[in-house]
């Protein structure tokens, strides 16, 4: 395709400005815009398999694990098409794409940690612990959600604006990328303390050697999370708004994975995973 057919200008990988300083569409650039289609795409794609997974996985449509994954994964989609409308669609209004990406980001981020504090009444008992979880997640969305929208919607509204709220912007990003992490690797350090204690009781080896691919899988998690902060502290913001839907997609795949290992081992384990389930000991 020539580039003069393009209507945004071309510029170079070494020239490109993946930071908040960049008003209106995306530059041209065929190595950039084919990585924003593949981190656009993927997650797409993965959002269709993980909403059929959730309607089959579950026999009683209902429940806090039920919506928060579901929620969570259409959070996804909203984030991809908002920011690519965004990025590489001029005709279509501001408003419109913020807001679908502001929705997708307040669904996939605070969502997935409702994920993963939905179950962690699996292995904490503690009804002081889940209540520190739970009003952590909610004070943590206030605070980091509500600023960061509306400093997203001023940086995108105009020259003059983005110029006035862009010295807001660029800390606050860093701010509620690494408070949001810190939240999720919180939750998760709870959930491998708890599950190590489990340990200690007299499982036989199949069941110890599936506690410690759950413990494996949270670490990957974790990992997920120092990708985005990297990312977000090396001004890469471009890249990291489009790879953070595959990011949380990602994750919500690996929560099949811990539900299948759940599912595996229920009759040996003696609890079921969550409220809902087809597999459910409770259901």
């Amino acid at each position: 395709m020539s580039v003069h057919n393009i209507t945004v200008p071309y510029v170079n990988v070494k020239d490109f400005d993946w930071g908040f300083n960049r008003t209106g569409p995306l530059p041209w650039n065929q190595t950039v815009w084919s990585i924003l289609a593949v981190f656009t795409a993927v997650p797409l794609w993965m959002t269709v398999e993980l909403t059929i997974w959730v309607f089959y996985v579950f026999r009683r449509w209902s429940g806090l694990y039920f919506w928060s994954v579901l929620i969570t994964t259409w959070g996804v989609t909203l984030h991809a098409i908002g920011f690519i409308l965004k990025f590489c669609v001029p005709s279509c209004n501001w408003i419109v794409s913020t807001t679908l990406a502001e929705i997708g980001w307040v669904s996939m981020v605070t969502g997935f940690s409702v994920v993963l504090y939905s179950r962690l009444h699996l292995v904490v008992r503690s009804q002081r612990i889940l209540k520190f979880v739970l009003i952590m997640v909610i004070t943590d969305a206030f605070l980091f959600h509500v600023p960061t929208i509306v400093f997203q919607y001023g940086v995108s509204a105009n020259k003059k604006t983005h110029e006035y709220y862009l010295p807001f912007m660029a800390p606050m990003e860093r701010v509620q990328v690494l408070g949001f992490s810190i939240q999720e690797v919180l939750i998760s350090a709870i959930y491998i303390w708890a599950t190590l204690r489990m340990l200690k009781g007299s499982f036989n080896k199949k069941i110890r050697n599936t506690i410690m691919f759950l413990i494996l899988i949270q670490v990957v998690v974790i990992l997920a999370d120092v990708i985005v902060i990297t990312l977000d502290y090396c001004e890469y913001f471009t890249l990291k708004a489009v790879l953070h839907s595959f990011v949380y997609a990602f994750k919500l795949q690996l929560e099949f994975v811990i539900l299948n290992q759940f599912k595996d081992q229920d009759r040996e384990i003696g609890i079921g995973y969550c409220e809902g389930c087809e597999y459910s000991s409770s259901a």
